[in-house]
This record gives C-alpha cells, structure tokens and sequence, in this order.
C-alpha cells in the first residue's frame, strides 16, 4: 500500500513540474512575440508566423555544388520513425554543405529564437522517394513538441505540388487550443537512444485527424501555407506549430535539414 502512494505521489509530482514547465515557456514565448518589430527581420516573422520563406535563397551554381556532394540514397539509413525517409547524419561534417549548415541568416535567426544555449541537434540529407500515402505521422499535421524546437530546410530540387512539398499552418504555434496537446506529448512522448521515433505512441502522439485541423484553422481564422519552390528554397519554422509533408505523386524530393534547440532540451 505504502508503495502504490509513494508512485502516486511521484506521478503526481511530475505532472505539476510537467504543468509548471509549459505554462512557462508559453509566457515566455508570449513575450518573445510580444516584443518583435516591424522591422520583418527572419527572427521576427518566425516569431509572429511560426514559419519563414526565402525563395531561391541559394542561386543555381550554389545549389548544384551542394547536389554534387550529398551522399548516395544507397549510403543513407532508412528512418526508424516509419516515414520510409532515407536520411545522411551528420551532413554538416561534408565541406561542400556548409554555404547552409554555417549560414549566417540561420545560425543567427536561431540564436535570436532560442538564447544563447542554442545548439544544432540533427543535420542531415534526406530522401523521399516513395510515392502515395504511407500511412506516416508526417503525412497529418502535427505538432514536433511542447518545447522550443526550430528547424531549416533547404529544397535541393524544385519542389512542386507534387513532390512532398512542406506544409505549415501559420499561428498554431501558440495559443491556449494547444495546451491538451502539449500535456500529451510530454507525458506520452519518448526518444529512442538515438534522439528518433522507435514507437507509434511517440510518433503519433500531436497529431491531429483532419477534421480537428480544418475546425481550428476555421477558428483560429488561418490556412495551411504549402510551400513550393525552386532548388534553392530556404524554409525555417518552429517545429511546436502543426506542419506535414504531403503525399509524393511523383519522387524524389531531397533536402538539407538542421534541426534547433536549447542545449539539452530535447524532448
């Protein structure tokens, strides 16, 4: 008997430091938001927005050095997280890549977002190159995490409506219709030794059915923005908003990705 309380009061305990962490970075995001300009800097419209969009941010020759240098679809490792993504760790270690690993925009912008314990967790090449509905959580909107988490990603080919283009809901990043949400993942969420997915509870866990997400676009009066683009494209986004990637029609669809938190809060 003297055990099972013991257990409950931990689980209880947990859930109150749980509640008290989100409700503080959520006043904390507040006053970040709160305190933008008008001055439409990358940091800003992040901040407002949720999401970031640079056309064409590296020109043709840039973007063609960088297609030269990424790694084989045959030497990257197939996602644990059920996606069929095929992904190169590790990729700001390739020289060639850096003109976006070591971009100055990105590397400040995060810094600005997330304070001076900012550090890139991921960088990788990914692939998608399976066409159709996979049944994957990427697939529905959904939210990354309750804690702050940014992320970069660069078209190395022309991305249209038909090859997986990314898509953001601007706004959702914040707000009171989010909090049952953060309380799930915090409590349901687990990462494998390896940072990725390796369960379903996890890799579902934040995402929402589409009639949820056509009910809270309607209320929160926004739409999802799908961004095409040439090679070349820059996306940066707060991973806490609901994003997808669509369905392939047509394969491939190859990106650089960096992936931003503060030192030691991953999820």
């Amino acid at each position: 008997m003297r055990s099972g309380r013991l257990s409950l009061r931990t689980s209880l305990s947990h859930r109150i430091r749980r509640e008290r962490q989100i409700r503080s970075l959520h006043r904390e995001y507040a006053r970040l938001r709160s305190a933008t300009s008008t001055t439409d800097s990358p940091a800003d419209i992040l901040l407002r927005d949720g999401l970031a969009v640079f056309p064409k941010f590296f020109d043709t020759a840039q973007v063609d050095r960088m297609r030269a240098a990424v790694p084989s679809v045959e030497e990257c490792r197939l996602s644990p997280e059920g996606t069929l993504t095929r992904f190169y760790s590790d990729a700001a270690t390739i020289p060639e890549l850096s003109p976006f690993f070591a971009c100055d925009l990105v590397t400040d912008t995060m810094r600005t977002v997330l304070g001076p314990t900012v550090t890139m967790h991921r960088s990788t090449v990914q692939y998608r190159t399976v066409e159709g509905h996979t049944g994957a959580f990427e697939h529905f909107f959904h939210i990354d995490s309750w804690r702050p988490r940014y992320k970069a990603f660069l078209y190395l080919v022309d991305v249209t409506e038909d090859n997986g283009p990314f898509t953001y809901i601007p706004g959702t990043q914040f707000g009171t219709w989010r909090r049952r949400y953060d309380r799930d993942i915090a409590r349901v969420f687990q990462a494998g030794a390896d940072g990725y997915i390796h369960d379903e509870a996890s890799a579902y866990v934040g995402c929402l059915w589409p009639h949820e997400q056509a009910a809270l676009c309607a209320r929160l009066r926004t739409e999802p923005r799908t961004v095409t683009g040439k090679a070349g494209t820059l996306i940066l986004f707060d991973a806490r908003g609901l994003h997808r990637i669509r369905p392939l029609v047509h394969a491939p669809r190859i990106i650089l990705s960096s992936y931003w938190i503060r030192e030691g809060q991953h999820t």
